[in-house]
């Protein structure tokens, strides 16, 4: 399979966990967007709601709030668009540090994209020097459900708007590369 025909397959499968989010994981995770109410009434009322949304009965109450992928030492714009690059799956060290320093050339002089990593290899000291956000994606069982698949829906949906490209694209020739950056929809 080539890198443009793997690039579509990875956005299609992205596009079908982000249409199905794990809301128990967002709203677990939210930012809180607004102080707590000072009434009792206030507080009650805020806790019913959440109780409801943990049953499923109301939808979750998903604070808007920009995402920013950008790392304040990284010399991306701050209005760049996300470059997600999906590496799960792929052990080898080596393999992501090779892929991880072609994207680096050929992202040196484009700051209108924000790469970020996800990946579950945890090579932190490598990764911290890339300047780049690095979603790891760890094989955890939390409370008898499979934390990894959770993190995984949650991901597509955060970067549901994200140009996709799969680890592959690090080392394409530089017309695939065009076609895979080009190309933004599965």
């Amino acid at each position: 399979m080539s890198i443009v025909e793997e690039t579509h397959v990875l956005r299609r499968e992205l596009a079908a966990l982000a249409a199905k989010p794990e809301w128990d994981f967002l709203t677990r995770y939210d930012l809180p967007g607004k102080k707590l109410p000072l009434t009792l009434r206030g507080r009650t009322f805020r806790l019913g709601r959440i109780l409801l949304t943990r049953i499923g009965i109301l939808p979750p109450d998903i604070t808007k709030y920009s995402w920013l992928p950008t790392l304040k030492h990284a010399s991306s714009d701050a209005n760049a668009r996300v470059l997600l690059i999906w590496a799960p799956g792929v052990v080898e060290r080596e393999k992501i540090q090779r892929a991880c320093e072609g994207f680096s050339l050929r992202l040196r002089d484009i700051s209108s994209l924000a790469p970020v990593l996800v990946t579950d290899v945890a090579d932190f000291a490598y990764f911290s020097r890339l300047g780049w956000l690095v979603e790891y994606l760890p094989n955890w069982k939390v409370s008898g459900r499979n934390y990894r698949h959770q993190k995984l829906r949650y991901l597509a949906w955060r970067y549901r708007d994200a140009t996709v490209v799969p680890l592959a694209a690090g080392w394409a020739s530089q017309e695939e590369w065009a076609t895979v950056i080009q190309s933004r929809a599965g």
